[in-house]
């Protein structure tokens, strides 16, 4: 019972460090402002084709020539993010399963376990080792917990943005 809750908890853990390492290093609110900025241009640009709007059209074709900088930082960002949480993914299960290596978990349903089978695309298991029970909470319980967490955050920042409205 002990390793599961130990695994469990470096799962949530894990699914937490990993959000804060994206927020932190690949910027996700600036990757979210490029990409409304983005889709800001590219529909105003095709409402003024319908309209045949030859100078908001212009005035877009200028805006559209930060398209490919903002696409580029996007891509960095993003690149960021990812390139300081793989190791986090590839290093912590090999850990788990370094600590824990006669671990095994029977559920009382079957799960499904994508792309472990040569001959079906999904595999329904109860029984999981380290790793599995690794992954089931890191995805779906730390996934959870991040939902959570990110709607606290955002109804926080929604009662500080009141506050200082009233002010």
């Amino acid at each position: 019972m002990i390793p599961t809750g130990i695994i469990a908890i470096i799962g949530i853990a894990t699914s937490f460090l990993i959000a804060f390492l994206l927020e932190r290093f690949g910027n996700r609110r600036r990757v979210k402002e490029i990409q409304e900025q983005i889709n800001k241009i590219n529909k105003e640009y095709m409402e003024a084709t319908k309209k045949k709007d030859e100078k908001k059209m212009a005035e877009l074709d200028k805006e559209s020539d930060k398209l490919p900088a903002l696409m580029k930082e996007s891509m960095i960002l993003n690149f960021k993010g990812m390139a300081i949480s793989l190791p986090v993914i590839f290093i912590v299960p090999w850990v788990v399963k370094f600590l824990f290596p006669d671990f095994l978990i029977t559920l009382p349903f079957n799960f499904p376990v994508p792309f472990r089978s040569a001959t079906e695309l999904i595999e329904w298991r109860s029984v999981f080792g380290p790793n599995g029970w690794f992954w089931l909470t890191f995805i779906i319980i730390g996934g959870v917990c991040q939902m959570i967490y990110s709607k606290i955050k955002e109804v926080k920042a929604k009662t500080t943005e009141i506050k200082v409205m009233k002010k």
